[in-house]
């Protein structure tokens, strides 16, 4: 009784340890990119290309004020991919439900979400929010500084 007791503080000490290196680590990029690029998206910050996600906070904001239309604008899929994150965290940490149908979900949202990055690139790059270059992209850095 005792020793599964120790086995259980010594784990989840261990786990708080994971927890907190993975936040630190986190900070750390957050701080990196920012002071690298001026924002977040590593996607963005390398290239200089909006990613799949684009706009997906802003629009899960405006979905929080009701602004629907306004969200689906910024990014269609968002909404659907969080539902998916929803469904996979319920699935995976609470235990309920179907694994392999989460996972479905979560593959089919993210195809959907592929295919409408795709289609609104084509549509708005690089001129409509949040589909603009960024000209301050760690690519375009490199190029200019050995003039490429």
């Amino acid at each position: 009784m005792v020793r599964t007791k120790k086995i259980k503080a010594v784990k989840r000490k261990s786990e708080r340890a994971v927890l907190w290196s993975v936040l630190f680590l986190f900070l750390l990029y957050c701080v990196s990119m920012y002071w690298m690029t001026g924002g977040l998206c590593m996607f963005k910050g390398l290239l200089g290309i909006p990613c799949p996600g684009c706009g997906g906070t802003r629009t899960m904001l405006l979905l929080a004020k009701g602004d629907v239309s306004g969200a689906m604008e910024l990014n269609p899929s968002a909404p659907l991919l969080f539902i998916c994150l929803l469904n996979e965290i319920r699935v995976n940490y609470f235990k309920n439900g179907n694994k392999k149908t989460a996972g479905f979900l979560l593959a089919a949202g993210v195809f959907v979400s592929v295919i409408v990055y795709a289609v609104r690139m084509s549509m708005y790059f690089p001129f409509k929010e949040p589909y603009v270059f960024n000209g301050q992209c760690l690519l375009i850095k490199f190029l200019r500084a050995f003039h490429i």
